[in-house]
């Protein structure tokens, strides 16, 4: 409980830095954990086609539009987080703190990508490399898209900590403030802009991926 405690304050410290590093230790915990389990539990490729959204998108052949189209996608599940920011929960763990909702958000998208990746269940169909060889192409960001777009949601949530207007204690809002409150450092504004650029990357990067396995 002190270690999750821990995690906790540190993901909602006033230091950006703080923020960010405890919540890399939050996606890590998560991810690799999540990874790992779906590997030994699960068998490959049962949540192919599940997702219907991704099922049903179309990417042009055109490599920059296809880019485009990847983009366009990422940036619903980066406003969700960054919306959701604007009301916090008071913590169970850590009674003092109140944790943004997108956060949440963040940590459900973590879940399923450690799922996706741990069953192999990705929508282009390649053979099932063995454990060691997933968890590497989950952190290759030569080859592949995923650490570029987990950071991204990452960076959103951290950066969008400061955009909560609503307080609440899980029954009712027990405080909250105007918009013009809201304030972003030089850092954070800095920090902000990098998650659409970290987005656009990683689309390439998987773009790019596509078109080669399609071409």
């Amino acid at each position: 409980m002190n270690t999750l405690k821990r995690i906790i304050d540190g993901t909602v410290d006033d230091n950006i830095y703080k923020r960010i590093g405890w919540m890399y230790v939050s996606f890590l915990l998560i991810y690799i954990s999540v990874t790992i389990l779906a590997y030994l539990l699960l068998p490959d490729g049962i949540l192919r086609s599940k997702h219907t959204v991704v099922s049903a998108l179309e990417l042009s052949p055109n490599l920059w539009i296809s880019t485009l189209q990847i983009f366009g996608y990422n940036l619903i599940p980066t406003s969700l987080i960054i919306c959701s920011n604007l009301i916090a929960q008071q913590s169970r763990i850590s009674k003092e703190k109140f944790v943004p909702i997108g956060y949440f958000g963040f940590w459900c998208i973590v879940i399923l990508a450690g799922l996706y990746l741990g069953t192999w269940s990705f929508e282009v169909v390649t053979e099932a490399p063995p454990l060691y060889l997933r968890l590497i192409r989950g952190f290759d960001v030569f080859h592949h898209a995923g650490f570029y777009e987990l950071s991204a949601y990452l960076l959103a949530a951290v950066t969008s900590f400061k955009f909560t207007l609503w307080y609440s204690d899980g029954k009712k809002i027990v405080t909250s403030r105007k918009w013009r409150d809201v304030r972003l450092n030089s850092s954070e504004k800095i920090i902000f802009v990098l998650v659409f650029v970290l987005l656009f990357c990683g689309s390439l990067i998987e773009s790019y991926g596509i078109t080669q396995l399609a071409g």
